[in-house]
C-alpha cells in the first residue's frame, strides 16, 4: 500500500517534466482553437473585429498569414504602440517587414491566434 503512494508522487513530476508536452501546451492558441500545430482559421473579419487595440482591448495583427495578439506588447515596443496599433485588425506584413524580419516572430509564439485564411 506504500508503494501506491510513491508512484503517484513520481508519475506527476514526470508528466510536467516533458519538454515536448510542454512546449505543445505552451504554443496552442490561448482560446482552445486546436493544436499548435494545426493553428485555427482566423477570417479576414474575424481580425478586423480583434483590431481595436486600445486600453485593455485585443490588438490583432495579420503577419506572414498568422494571426497575433500584441496587445500585451504594444507599450514594450521600441518604436512605440503606435506602430503596431496602426496595424491593428489588418495584415500588416508589408510595414513588418521594411523592418523587421520573419525569424524575430518565434519570440511572439506565445500570442499566436491563429493562420489568417486566404
Amino acid at each position: 500500500a506504500a508503494s501506491a503512494p510513491a508512484a503517484a508522487a513520481v508519475a506527476a513530476p514526470a508528466s510536467v517534466a516533458s519538454p515536448a508536452a510542454a512546449a505543445a501546451d505552451f504554443a496552442a492558441p490561448s482560446d482552445g482553437g486546436g493544436a499548435a500545430s494545426e493553428p485555427r482559421a482566423v477570417s479576414a473579419s474575424e481580425l478586423k473585429a480583434h483590431g481595436g487595440c486600445g486600453e485593455g482591448e485585443p490588438c490583432w495583427v495579420g503577419l506572414y498569414g498568422r494571426v497575433y495578439d500584441f496587445a500585451s506588447f504594444l507599450d514594450e515596443h521600441p518604436a512605440g504602440p503606435t506602430s503596431i496599433s496602426d496595424l491593428g485588425g489588418a495584415d500588416g506584413t508589408v510595414a513588418f517587414e521594411h523592418i523587421h524580419n520573419e525569424a524575430m516572430l518565434s519570440e511572439f509564439d506565445d500570442v499566436l491566434i491563429g493562420r489568417l485564411e486566404a
